[in-house]
C-alpha cells in the first residue's frame, strides 16, 4: 500500500531482491581472495588495485622505474562477478527508489546508486589490460557516482521521518557517513602519483562503501521481513 508517510513493501519480492542485493554485495568482495592466491607472482591488497584482478593477460604493468608483474588466471571469475553483481544492484537500486525514501533526494540516490551499478559492471566488461582509458573511465567515474548516490540517499533517509537502525546506528547517518567516506577515497584516487598513496588501500575505500551499503541495506529487508512473519504469525 503507498501513501504519504507510508513506504511501499512487496514482501516475498522484497526478500528476493534484498537477499540477491546482499549475495552481490559479498560476492563482489570476496570474489578477491581467491583470485589474490591464485595470482602468479603473488598480489598486495595494499598496493595494487583491484583491477589487476580482472587483467586478461600477463605481463609488468604500471611505472616505467617501478612495474608490477600481473598474471590473474581467476580474471575470468573476477569480471564475471562485476557485471553480474553490477548489473543486479543497479536493477535492484531502481526497484528500491521508494524504501530509500519518498521525494526527490530519494529518487536521486535511487538513480545515482543504479548508474554506478551499471559502471561497476562496465569495469568488468572492458579490464583494464584491454582498454585502459575505458576502465579508468568506469572505475573512476563509477567510484563518484556510487558515493554521491549514498551521499544523496543518506540525505533522503535524514529527512524522512521513519527512523531506521542498525543497532544503535541510524541508516540514514550511516548511508551518509558511507558516501563522504567513499567520495574522499574517489577523489584521492586523482592524487598525483608522487604521493605514492597505496591504490589498493584508496580503491577499495572509494568502492567498498557502496558494496557495504547493499549489503547492510539488503540484511535490514530481510530482517524486518522475518520480524513481520512473526508478528503476523502471533497475530499481534
Amino acid at each position: 500500500m503507498a501513501g504519504s508517510g507510508t513506504i511501499r513493501v512487496s514482501p516475498k519480492p522484497e526478500r528476493v531482491w534484498a537477499l540477491l542485493a546482499v549475495l552481490a554485495g559479498i560476492a563482489t568482495i570476496l570474489i578477491e581472495i581467491p583470485a589474490a592466491l591464485l595470482s602468479e607472482g603473488g598480489y598486495s591488497f595494499a598496493q595494487q588495485p583491484i583491477s589487476h584482478l580482472g587483467m586478461t593477460g600477463c605481463g609488468d604493468w604500471g611505472d616505467v622505474g617501478t612495474p608490477i608483474e600481473v598474471c590473474s588466471p581467476a580474471h575470468p571469475f573476477v569480471n564475471g562477478v562485476s557485471i553480474i553483481s553490477g548489473s543486479m544492484l543497479a536493477i535492484i537500486a531502481f526497484i528500491w527508489h521508494d524504501w530509500i525514501a519518498p521525494g526527490h533526494w530519494g529518487r536521486c540516490g535511487s538513480f545515482l546508486l543504479a548508474a554506478g551499478g551499471m559502471l561497476l559492471a562496465g569495469t568488468g566488461m572492458v579490464p583494464a589490460d584491454i582498454d585502459p582509458t575505458l576502465h579508468a573511465v568506469f572505475g573512476f567515474g563509477g567510484s563518484a557516482i556510487q558515493n554521491l548516490g549514498l551521499i544523496a540517499a543518506g540525505i533522503a533517509l535524514i529527512r524522512w521521518p521513519e527512523k531506521r537502525w542498525i543497532g544503535p546506528v541510524e541508516f540514514g547517518g550511516l548511508t551518509l557517513g558511507l558516501g563522504v567516506f567513499g567520495l574522499a577515497g574517489a577523489l584521492l584516487l586523482a592524487t598525483p602519483e608522487n604521493w605514492n598513496l597505496p591504490d589498493g588501500i584508496v580503491e577499495r575505500a572509494a568502492s567498498y562503501p557502496f558494496l557495504i551499503w547493499f549489503i547492510l541495506a539488503g540484511w535490514m529487508q530481510l530482517r524486518d521481513a522475518s520480524r513481520r512473519k512473526r508478528e503476523l504469525a502471533s497475530g499481534s
